[in-house]
């Protein structure tokens, strides 16, 4: 499977004289098509994300590529949708801290054959190997979670080098030239101080020193209001311009973020809106503000709408909060919202 210029660049969302530019990509008839990644025909490519991203899956220069930033701000989504775009295959593997190394690079296994019944042993590869063999994306998610020893253990392959497998005789796996190392994280390897990231760990220097590394940031106002506006054109613009003032309330006082501003003395949030809890707010609300049963039944549409998509997850003190912000923003409109009565 080889590289051909047949992206255009008006997939990534850039327009003018270099929209037709052909980027390299993989043809849409290749042999591993299942393992490429939907499109998402609303999302939307933060160019100062896109070309770092990019660039290393051209040219990768024995580095893997860690990205790192706050809950919800589109670490994985870039690499699934540019993925997705260059027809490029994806594995993807959520990391925890109990992970070891034959969860990603396989294991011996007992088999019973159909049609004798006698039982032997194999070997399953696992997604690591996989992609490895195959030349696709591999990204290990939340990587910061897992045993030093373990992410310490993958130090050949993070580096461009081969894999041995030791349980499957000494098998060597070199990589494909397509195969590319991806870690997401929220911490940047030096473990947390939040208390908010429970689990994460400080991880080997040595491991770290061999990556690449990309901040993500939450999206600006104007690029979240473009997503919103194209997948839900028929909503009043200034409504979602409110939503997303709001929501970068609540993300200035989330503990993950940052650039978190609290005042002194005052505790930041536990959770936060991403722009995938964002749009479903605004999805939710708009349904029931069309609905006039559901009028009757929410004094606040909105505020249930909101208790759907984000706060129902939070402690009452900090759904407050959240529902104070919302109310500050709409103001009257806002209706009589039962949260904030019972405070």
């Amino acid at each position: 499977m080889n590289f051909q210029n047949i992206i255009p660049m008006s997939s990534f969302g850039v327009v003018g004289n270099e929209a037709q530019v052909m980027a390299p990509g993989f043809p849409a008839d290749h042999e591993l098509m299942e393992l490429v990644p939907s499109i998402n025909p609303h999302y939307f490519f933060r160019t100062i994300l896109r070309l770092p991203v990019m660039n290393f899956l051209y040219s990768h220069g024995g580095d893997f590529l860690s990205l790192v930033g706050p809950t919800g701000a589109g670490k994985t989504s870039i690499l699934e949708q540019i993925a997705a775009r260059l027809r490029w295959p994806f594995r993807k593997v959520n990391a925890h801290s109990r992970m070891e190394m034959p969860e990603l690079v396989g294991s011996t296994s007992l088999e019973c054959e159909q049609a004798t019944g006698d039982q032997r042993t194999s070997f399953r590869y696992g997604p690591l190997a996989l992609a490895m063999k195959e030349g696709a994306i591999f990204v290990l998610d939340e990587a910061d979670v897992l045993d030093p020893s373990v992410f310490a253990g993958l130090n050949a392959v993070l580096e461009g080098g081969a894999l041995v497998l030791a349980e499957n005789g000494g098998e060597i796996i070199y990589p494909h030239p397509n195969f590319r190392m991806v870690i997401t994280s929220n911490t940047r390897g030096q473990g947390d101080d939040t208390g908010l990231h429970g689990g994460t760990m400080a991880q080997n220097l040595a491991t770290w020193d061999r990556c690449r590394m990309i901040e993500v940031p939450y999206m600006s106002k104007a690029e979240e209001l473009q997503i919103l506006s194209s997948t839900m054109p028929k909503v009043d613009v200034a409504i979602l311009e409110k939503m997303i003032d709001i929501a970068n309330d609540v993300r200035k006082q989330f503990v993950g973020n940052p650039e978190m501003e609290l005042k002194p003395g005052q505790p930041g949030l536990t959770i936060t809106f991403s722009t995938r809890s964002l749009l479903r707010w605004a999805r939710i609300a708009s349904t029931y503000n069309a609905n006039a049963s559901a009028k009757a039944v929410f004094p606040s549409p909105m505020g249930q709408a909101l208790r759907e998509a984000l706060t129902n997850r939070a402690d009452k003190a900090m759904r407050v909060v959240v529902h104070t912000f919302a109310k500050d923003g709409f103001g009257a409109a806002w209706g009589a919202d039962p949260v904030l009565q019972a405070a």
